[in-house]
C-alpha cells in the first residue's frame, strides 16, 4: 500500500476510534460522516464493521507498543516509568477504550494473544511497583491494570469534554492510582 493510502487509512482509523470512543454503537454511515467521507469510500478500505474494528484493534496494539517502548519502562523508579507511560497513553485512550467491550476483538484469539504480549511490559512494571513498595501488594496486578484502562479513558474523556486541563491529566492519574481517593492515615 502506498504511503498516501496508508496515511489516509490511518486518518480513517483515527476518526473512527474518536467517534467510537464517545458513541460505541456508531454505524458505518456515522463513522464515514465523522471522517468526512461517504460510506462507499469507507467500504473501499473496510468491507464491514467487523473488518474496521479488527483494523482498529491492530492499529491500537501498534500504537500501544510504541508508547510502551518510548516510555522506557525499565529505566528509573516505578513511579518515573509509570508516569512516562501515563503521559503517553492519555492522548491515545480513545484508540483503546471502545475495544474493551467490542465482541469482535474479545473473541479473536490472535488479538487476545497479541494484546497480552503487548501489555506484558506494563504488567511487569506494576509487579515491579509492588516489589519496590510503591504499590500495595494486597491488590491484584490485573485489577490495577483494569482500573488503569478505565482511568485513562475517563481522563481522556474529561480532557475531551473540557472538564480537565490536558496538562493536569497525568498528575491526576498518578495521584489517583498511587494514593486513591481515601483519606491518608
Amino acid at each position: 500500500m502506498s504511503s498516501l493510502l496508508e496515511k489516509r487509512k490511518h486518518e480513517l482509523l483515527d476518526a473512527a476510534s474518536a467517534l467510537l470512543a464517545i458513541n460505541p454503537t456508531a454505524s458505518l454511515a456515522e463513522i464515514a460522516a465523522h471522517a468526512g467521507i461517504g460510506k462507499a469510500t469507507l467500504h473501499r478500505y473496510f468491507a464491514s464493521r467487523d473488518d474496521l474494528i479488527l483494523a482498529l484493534a491492530i492499529r491500537s496494539l501498534t500504537l500501544l507498543e510504541e508508547v510502551i517502548t518510548s516510555a522506557r519502562l525499565g529505566e528509573g523508579s516505578f513511579t518515573q516509568a509509570f508516569e512516562r507511560l501515563v503521559e503517553g497513553l492519555i492522548p491515545l485512550a480513545d484508540k483503546f477504550f471502545f475495544l474493551l467491550s467490542e465482541p469482535v476483538v474479545n473473541y479473536d484469539p490472535h488479538l487476545a494473544k497479541a494484546e497480552q504480549e503487548v501489555g506484558l511490559p506494563v504488567e511487569k512494571l506494576v509487579e515491579r511497583g509492588q516489589q519496590s513498595g510503591e504499590l500495595r501488594t494486597d491488590i491484584p496486578v490485573k485489577w490495577i491494570l483494569h482500573v488503569l484502562d478505565y482511568l485513562l479513558y475517563a481522563t481522556w474523556h474529561a480532557v475531551y469534554k473540557g472538564e480537565l486541563a490536558k496538562n493536569d491529566a497525568p498528575g491526576l492519574v498518578m495521584t489517583t492510582l498511587l494514593q486513591g481517593f481515601g483519606k491518608q492515615p
